[in-house]
C-alpha cells in the first residue's frame, strides 16, 4: 500500500482543522474549567450545602461559555487547549486545597 505524500504541517495548520480544534477545546476542555469552577465553588459559598451546590451548577453555564468565546478568540488553537487546560488544572489544585 502506498502512502500519499502530504504536507502535514500544511494539513495541520489549515482553516478546518483550525476550527476543529478550536470547537473540541470549547468542548471538552471548556467543560473541564466549567466542571472545576462549579465543584470550587459549591465548596466555598457560605451556603448550604444544597444552595451552594444548585448556585455553583447555575453559574457553571456561564463559565462554559465563557471558555467557549474565549477558545475562539486567542490567535491560535494550541493556546485555546493550553489556557482551558491551565485553568482547569488550577482550579482543580484550588479545590483540592480547600477540601
Amino acid at each position: 500500500m502506498v502512502l500519499p505524500n502530504i504536507n502535514w504541517r500544511a494539513f495541520i495548520s489549515s482553516q478546518p482543522i483550525n476550527i476543529m480544534s478550536r470547537s473540541f477545546a470549547a468542548i471538552f476542555a471548556g467543560y473541564l474549567v466549567a466542571a472545576s469552577a462549579c465543584g470550587l465553588l459549591a465548596l466555598i459559598m457560605p451556603l448550604s450545602a444544597a444552595q451552594s451546590t444548585l448556585t455553583a451548577m447555575m453559574l457553571s453555564f456561564s463559565f462554559y461559555a465563557a471558555a467557549a468565546i474565549w477558545a475562539f478568540s486567542v490567535r491560535t488553537s494550541w493556546q485555546a487547549w493550553r489556557d482551558l487546560l491551565l485553568i482547569s488544572a488550577i482550579l482543580y489544585i484550588f479545590i483540592l486545597w480547600v477540601n
